[in-house]
């Protein structure tokens, strides 16, 4: 696939055009179709939490959806090189679930992330994620502002 095409591919992920207006219970399903046209299965997610391999991914994923039901992304930069598309994106969202263990709070969120998508065979098949998981927790309550 050309450059411009894992960069759609990318797009796509984080636009989450696909998630739009699927009901709750439809919602794990529609992740696991869209996870499987863009995500080779042995996709790995490299984050400073963690590796998440495939599986992990998509219930790290349907975590998110279910906390906060109006999750959406902005991507606001995108630079492509080979095999690897860097995206920049703000992420939002109201916490309306448990999330890691934390009662829904009804709080906006908006944070930022920085991804790095590896491609082969036209499928994302290796990534490294960065999230503003400090600011995330402070915007919910868990951790003061400093």
């Amino acid at each position: 696939m050309s450059i411009e095409e894992n960069k759609d591919l990318m797009r796509r992920w984080y636009e989450m055009d696909d998630f739009k207006g699927i009901k709750k219970d439809e919602m794990e399903k529609t992740l696991r179709k869209v996870v499987a046209e863009i995500f080779a299965t042995d996709w790995i997610a490299h984050s400073p939490q963690g590796d998440m391999p495939y599986e992990a991914f998509i219930q790290h994923n349907v975590e998110v959806m279910n906390s906060f039901p109006d999750f959406n992304c902005t991507v606001e930069d995108q630079i492509a090189e080979g095999d690897k598309v860097v995206t920049r994106l703000t992420m939002r969202g109201t916490h309306l679930g448990p999330y890691r263990g934390m009662p829904p709070t009804g709080k906006k969120i908006e944070v930022g992330g920085v991804s790095i998508g590896r491609f082969a065979d036209g499928k994302a098949v290796e990534g490294w994620l960065l999230t503003d998981t400090l600011g995330l927790l402070q915007q919910l309550g868990a951790i003061p502002k400093k």
